[in-house]
């Protein structure tokens, strides 16, 4: 049967229809507004409360859209026309109705939903579709009419998958128009998605339509149709809009009864909130008058229920208030805004009874019905304060209590982080953070990350089952670490589970600090008695070697006197004398050094000068040992520096002979430097290096490179200690490293600044033009050398090292050759070994030869004298013996000035008494000084000064002559202080001529100044009252005990310093100064001499 609507005979005559375009056009207005319609519905229905309500709208809506689905086919048809009468008929047509409305069950269902999945979707749009299709082909098939009706496969197959796209896609598009609900109102959503439905199922309809064919059967006769398919169209209209009118109508009656439902909910809800509500709530009127209020506000302001009504808000707030807010309402209905609205605060009613109470008021502001109402929401905080003032009070305590607390209190969880629930201010004082800085929930760091890492382990390592007491380091804000004792206890629940830890945390670092120091005094006192038997088994040994000897050879000399071996006895026990010297001098220099009474005296100096006088110093000790010494120097060195130059010579000497002694093959290099503080020198050489649990002890007093040292090199182990010393105490420091077996650094950091040059004294005589050749490695000492020469018109030629010098020889015969012995490549010694003999060789002229080296000592002299040179002068260079001895060299003529050198003038003041003020700080001090001076110094200053004059001693003569300048200038004596600056320069010249000229004027002045100070004997008044001769002959009692034991305190030095100005002022300063020198046993007899006075005295 279904077969046969498929079947075309292939003679079939086809009719063509046409359209009527007015009903095509209404066809198309009845799907839109019937789709818009039940979307309309769709979306009512999901506003409604009940399932029910949902259910009946969803129903109603799929009746409309499904009559206006079936209107919509049925005015299509009508739309067609063929040339033959069409009837329907009413059952078929009436029952093609039913698959639209089940259909449009389906749609508006899915379309309830508020998400749709692409399976839901696709299985809605095929049932759809189906519903939609199965209604256009049931209602043609209820045409009645002359020809046959037969449908094309490929139409009839494409109207379905139509059907089926178009429902999918016009339920797709409706959710996805969904997503525009923010940015178009709802009517325009619904009524752009029912443009899309309508037109989708308009396509479908007209889609199946392609696929009818109609079959003239034979003999058919075109008949005229009389039209009345307007007329029906216009029915059918009517009939689906009051159908979905009246659809529209039940949802609207539903939505009423659902708002008047919710309304009258509301309204229950709200009467009951108001009544239930703790806090009073009033409404009141534009002009202030309460107009409703609940059963609370009855309560707050203690009154009947009904009495609140109509009465104006003033009655119940002091008159005070009451002005304010009538003001700030009347403001309010004027500007309609006011800043009381949307706020809170705090004010005072009256109740009925005239009592005032405290209330927080909430005030806005409403529109009912063209009247502008204040709703007032009043809070009754007495209670509320009451409980504040109480907490304040306990909080109040709590504070002093934690503040008193030696410390900061903390409560904290339980963690790694030791995270602060609490922790008191007191915390900033303890490790430098502010207590916010600890407290969750956003720290900035926790207490754990201040404490040490070394402490870290002890801290995790506590119990938290019980109370606990600790001691660990924490790293402050400064930098500085603090130490911490701390006490805590873990607080538990209920459940006995762990919540948090309460405690404290006190500084403890001023405690651990003083068991520090009293750790560190015992320390000291173990290392002291370690260092005094130290002391006295190297002294022991060092002093027994050289007494040995001196003792050994004078009891043989003194056995058999004329000896022919004599000579080498005492030139041992020379030796052996001076070797003691230097050792008792080592430890003199380390002991001042401790006790801080060595000075330093600052001058301006040559570095470079000092540098060669230092290399040239050793150089035959290192050639001797065939050592390479080398000296760089960095070209940036400045030429003059203002520092301690005789001490920095004494460090370089004592380094550089430890190189050299401690150097069995190789090179020693002294490398200078400048650095970013000043100086560096470095001091390297390949010699047995130092072991590294050693070098750590290098610069403790009596320490050498192994336990052997001493007795293969020789030594006290001093040197270094003392050069270590005297570079801190010039502001710099003194490193060492070394690698044992490759060699050892020592490196010297010197603060020095840039100083200005020496005036240089002109050349007392004049010697004619010569040509000469001066050699030297340092590029300072030819720049020196050559400008003295050309000043005076002489022709200069330089050369760096010996092998230069003989190349020059080559090329010219000068008149003579200054060449210094210590060069590179090849030394002075060697190039004029070289020169004379390729002068007997080669019959040349012999060419005159002066060393220029900065070592006096009698061997270097004999080397040089050996090598065939002709004169010798020193560095750095003195311009009138240089000349004179060119002069002697060359036989050349002498100015009668060079052997008549003016005298040295001296200040004509003996005391400078306000420079000493000021120096000492008063007058009384500095004459006080100056009577320990002259009661001790003084009196042996010549008598020293002479007997080392006389033994040819010049070395104890500058350095004496040196001291006694600097504590005559400390003692404002500018005379004598003159005298023997006068004299140490004259040494330092090597101007033995001169010495004793300068030492009978400097003998002359020192009379002289003693004579002064005496005179001031009579001024001075005793600075306090006279002391009991028994308390000072007790304390010089216990003093003689003390240097007896060779040692003192210099607390008990301090007790003495009142009778330094009393009686006995003069014995009591010179004993002082002789204990401060060390001088124990002038000390002891000046001490000798005085007790037994003091006796006679009390008795």
């Amino acid at each position: 049967m279904i077969t046969e609507l498929f079947r075309i005979p292939a003679d079939s005559i086809f009719l063509d229809g046409s359209y009527n375009l007015a009903l095509v056009l209404l066809s198309l207005l009845i799907a839109i507004l019937s789709s818009a319609a039940a979307l309309v519905s769709v979306e009512l229905s999901r506003q409604n409360p009940l399932r029910w309500q949902q259910q009946l709208g969803l129903l109603a809506g799929s009746i409309s859209l499904g009559i206006g689905i079936w209107s919509m086919h049925f005015i299509g048809m009508l739309a067609f026309r063929l040339c033959t009468p069409v009837d329907y008929a009413a059952n078929i047509t009436l029952l093609s109705l039913l698959p639209s409305v089940l259909a449009s069950w389906v749609a508006l269902n899915l379309l309830q939903r508020e998400q749709i999945k692409a399976l839901q979707l696709i299985s809605g749009g095929v049932l759809v579709g189906a519903g939609i299709g199965a209604m256009h082909y049931s209602g043609m098939a209820a045409m009645q009419m002359a020809v046959q009706l037969r449908y094309d496969p490929g139409y009839f197959a494409l109207s379905i998958v139509v059907a089926i796209i178009m429902a999918t896609l016009a339920l797709w598009i409706r959710f996805g128009v969904r997503s525009w609900q923010n940015r178009l109102p709802s009517w325009q959503l619904n009524l752009l998605s029912g443009i899309v439905m309508g037109l989708a199922i308009s396509a479908m309809h007209y889609t199946g339509m392609l696929a009818a064919r109609f079959v003239a059967p034979v003999g058919f006769t075109a008949v005229v149709e009389v039209a009345n398919s307007q007329q029906m169209a216009l029915i059918v209209t009517s009939v689906s809009v009051l159908v979905t009118l009246l659809v529209l109508l039940l949802q609207a009656v539903m939505k009423f009864y659902h708002a008047k439902h919710s309304s009258e909910n509301s309204a229950a809800r709200l009467s009951a909130i108001m009544d239930t509500a703790l806090d009073a709530i009033l409404t009141v009127d534009q002009s202030g008058h309460i107009v409703d209020y609940n059963k609370a506000a009855s309560l707050l302001f203690r009154c009947s229920e009904h009495s609140l009504a109509g009465r104006h808000f003033s009655t119940l707030v002091p008159p005070e208030i009451a002005a304010d807010y009538q003001a700030i309402l009347a403001q309010s209905q004027s500007t309609s805004s006011s800043g009381l609205l949307g706020t809170e605060r705090k004010l005072s009613i009256l109740t009925d009874d005239g009592e005032p109470r405290p209330v927080r008021l909430a005030l806005n502001r409403t529109e009912l019905n063209g009247q502008r109402l204040y709703v007032a929401c009043l809070s009754d905080i007495s209670a509320q304060l009451k409980a504040e003032q109480s907490l304040q009070l306990s909080e109040q305590k709590f504070r002093s209590l934690i503040q008193n607390i030696p410390g900061a209190a903390y409560r904290c969880l339980p963690d790694q982080y030791w995270s602060m629930l609490f922790i008191s201010d007191a915390v900033e004082s303890l490790c430098g953070y502010p207590a916010h800085d600890f407290l969750l929930p956003t720290p900035r760091l926790s207490w754990a990350d201040l404490i040490l890492d070394e402490d870290n382990t002890l801290v995790n390592a506590i119990s938290h089952d019980s109370s606990f007491q600790l001691e660990y380091r924490i790293r402050h804000r400064d930098g500085s670490v603090r130490w911490m004792l701390e006490h805590g206890d873990a607080l538990r629940d209920e459940q006995g589970n762990l919540i948090a830890l309460d405690g404290f945390i006190m500084d403890i670092t001023e405690r651990r600090e003083m068991e520090e120091q009293l750790r560190l005094a015992k320390q000291q006192a173990e290392q002291a008695a370690e260092v005094k038997t130290t002391f006295l088994a190297n002294m022991s040994h060092e002093i027994r070697t050289p007494l040995n000897a001196v003792i050994g050879f004078t009891e043989l000399l003194r056995e058999n006197p004329n000896t022919s071996e004599a000579p080498r006895y005492l030139a041992t026990v020379q030796q052996s004398a001076k070797s003691l010297l230097v050792l008792l001098n080592d430890i003199l220099d380390s002991a001042k050094l401790e006790k801080g009474k060595l000075e330093l005296e600052q001058t301006d100096f040559n570095l470079t000068e000092l540098l060669d006088n230092v290399v040239s110093t050793l150089w035959v000790e290192a050639r001797n040992k065939q050592i390479e010494l080398k000296l760089i120097l960095d070209p940036k060195l400045k030429p003059y520096y203002f520092g301690a130059a005789d001490r920095l010579r004494q460090v370089l000497l004592n380094l550089l002979g430890n190189a050299i002694k401690f150097t069995e093959r190789g090179t020693v290099t002294m490398e200078v430097s400048t650095s970013a503080n000043g100086v560096q020198i470095a001091i390297r050489d390949t010699g047995i290096g130092i072991a590294p649990e050693r070098l750590s002890r290098i610069f403790d007093p009596f320490t050498q490179a192994d336990a052997s040292m001493s007795r293969r090199f020789g030594g006290t182990g001093l040197g270094t200690t003392i050069s270590k010393q005297l570079v801190e105490l010039m502001g710099g420091a003194l490193t060492a490293s070394s690698v044992p077996g490759e060699g050892s650094c020592f490196t010297v950091s010197l603060p020095l600044t840039a100083g200005k040059a020496s005036t240089q004294i002109s050349s007392p005589q004049q010697l004619p033009p010569l040509q000469l050749i001066i050699a030297d490695d340092i590029e300072q000492n030819l720049d020196l050398l050559t400008a003295i020469l050309e000043r005076d018109q002489h022709q200069v030629r330089r050369a760096r090292n010996g092998a230069e010098v003989l190349q020059l020889l080559t090329e010219q015969t000068p008149d003579l050759v200054l060449m210094d012995i210590q060069m590179p490549v090849m030394d002075g010694l060697t190039a004029c070994k070289q020169r004379r003999a390729n002068e007997q060789q080669q019959g040349l002229a012999k060419v005159p030869i002066i060393a220029l080296t900065a070592s006096a000592l009698a061997e270097d002299r004999e080397a040089v004298f050996a090598a065939g040179m002709d004169g010798f002068a020193t560095k750095p260079i003195d311009i009138s013996l240089l000349f004179a001895e060119i002069a002697r060299v060359l036989q050349l003529p002498l100015s009668p000035r060079a052997a008549t050198p003016a005298a040295a003038s001296v200040p004509s003041q003996l005391l400078d008494s306000d420079h000493g003020s000021a120096l000492w700080g008063s007058e009384a001090a500095h004459r006080r000084e100056l009577q320990r001076f002259a009661a001790g110094p003084l009196q042996h200053l010549c008598e020293d000064l002479l007997t080392a004059e006389s033994e040819q001693n010049f070395s104890r003569l500058l350095q004496q002559s040196h001291a006694y300048k600097g504590i005559c200038g400390n003692l404002a004596l500018p005379a004598l202080s003159t005298a023997c600056g006068n004299l140490e320069h004259v040494l330092q010249q090597q101007q033995p001529q001169l010495i004793q000229p300068r030492l009978r004027q400097l003998c002359e002045v020192a009379s002289q100044t003693r004579k002064a100070i005496s005179a001031l004997q009579s001024d001075i008044e005793p600075a306090t009252a006279e002391v009991p001769t028994q308390s000072l002959a007790t304390l010089l009692q216990v003093l003689d005990q003390q240097l007896q034991n060779f040692g003192y305190q210099d607390a008990l030095l301090a007790q003495l310093a009142p009778f330094a100005t009393g009686r006995w002022h003069l014995a009591v300063s010179a004993i002082v100064q002789h204990t401060e020198d060390f001088d124990f046993n002038n000390a002891r007899k000046q001490i000798a001499t005085l007790l037994p006075q003091l006796r006679e005295q009390d008795d």
